[in-house]
């Protein structure tokens, strides 16, 4: 049962099982561990992808500059949170929801 998702599951009665085994405090820790990791995972790689905009931060920009260098550090920002939030939101979706989780398989899914 532990391969197949909850909406997959036509048995009433495994169903059942199913959602109390889903809902119960282990499973959430482990679905909790499973956002933390996977949200590790894409910031680590979301700073990969901004790292230049990043490094401007330190760039020392004087007089009107100061503008330029605030709108790259929301710029920066922004692009970051916007692609951790839908690489969490899609790695979660894929690997997590709607599943029981072991705790071997968190290592797993990075």
């Amino acid at each position: 049962m532990a391969s197949q998702r909850g909406d997959e599951i036509g048995n009433e009665l495994l169903r059942a099982v199913f959602l109390v085994n889903y809902h119960s405090g282990r499973q959430r820790a482990l679905r909790l561990g499973a956002i933390a990791l996977i949200a590790a995972k894409h910031g680590v790689r979301g700073l990969l992808y901004v790292w230049p905009l990043v490094l401007l931060l330190f760039v020392d920009f004087s007089g009107a500059w100061v503008v330029l260098r605030l709108f790259l550090i929301i710029a920066a920002v922004g692009a970051w949170f916007r692609f951790i939030y839908g690489s969490v939101r899609d790695d979660y979706a894929r690997h997590v929801r709607d599943r029981l989780l072991e705790p071997g398989a968190l290592w797993r899914m990075l």
